[in-house]
């Protein structure tokens, strides 16, 4: 992930240094979205590395994940829309395709993001004379129904990526403006940055007599569901 932020300079740097006739405002896009991706990638790659590095299969690691997985889709999603923006500079008969592109890869993401609840059952106390105690207050209590959820996230949070696809193509785009800019980029950077905190933050163990944090409801329905609503946006407001 580290390397994949670290690619995104070199395009950053020609965006400064070759800005074209009229186009300002969408090279200030371009590398908003860029720098974004950069800033995501890096501090993604450092959180998905301190949970590599656990030993225990602690239930709070799951929902770690799926917090700083936020952050990696979103950096993914924003090198696809600043694509999408170079193509509307260079290329504008390709808007609409790498729009598409776009929306594909906020799919790929979404499903990404809930593939964490899948197998978090597995996860938490490993004494048989905890561990019935303790599944009976979680939202997940067993695999199938670890399984069932999953698809249920990847299902709400594809519905949002497939009406904007579908409204782009269909029905246009809108307009990108300084203040839908600011908004976007502002918006991308508030998302990674909360999602690499909030994970990292879940990384933390149970202290003593405490009990052990799996996935919550609300965690990964908020998760997919910004995931899935910033691909959207991106959609519908990409030049």
């Amino acid at each position: 992930m580290g390397a994949f932020g670290a690619l995104a300079v070199p395009t950053v740097t020609v965006l400064f240094t070759s800005t074209p006739p009229g186009k300002g405002l969408l090279v200030t896009m371009a590398t908003g979205l860029l720098v974004i991706a950069i800033i995501a990638s890096l501090t993604g790659s450092i959180g998905l590395a301190a949970i590599g590095a656990e030993r225990d299969e602690t239930a709070n690691l799951p929902p770690a994940v799926m917090c700083i997985a936020v952050a990696v889709v979103v950096s993914i999603v924003s090198v696809l829309a600043a694509f999408e923006v170079l193509a509307a500079i260079y290329l504008p008969t390709a808007r609409t395709l790498f729009s598409i592109i776009t929306g594909v890869g906020g799919l790929a993401g979404a499903y990404f993001t809930s593939f964490t609840v899948g197998d978090c059952y597995r996860t938490g106390p490993r004494d048989p004379s905890v561990r019935p105690a303790w599944l009976a207050k979680q939202w997940i209590q067993d695999q199938e129904s670890a399984y069932k959820q999953a698809q249920r996230l990847a299902v709400f949070g594809a519905i949002p990526i497939l009406l904007a696809m579908a409204a782009r193509t269909f029905l246009g785009h809108f307009a990108p403006t300084s203040t839908s800019v600011n908004a976007l980029v502002g918006s991308g950077l508030l998302l990674a940055m909360g999602g690499i905190f909030v994970g990292v933050q879940r990384t933390a163990h149970a202290l003593r007599n405490e009990d052990q944090k799996g996935v919550r409801m609300y965690e990964a329905y908020t998760a997919t569901l910004s995931v899935a609503l910033y691909s959207a946006a991106l959609i519908v407001f990409l030049p």
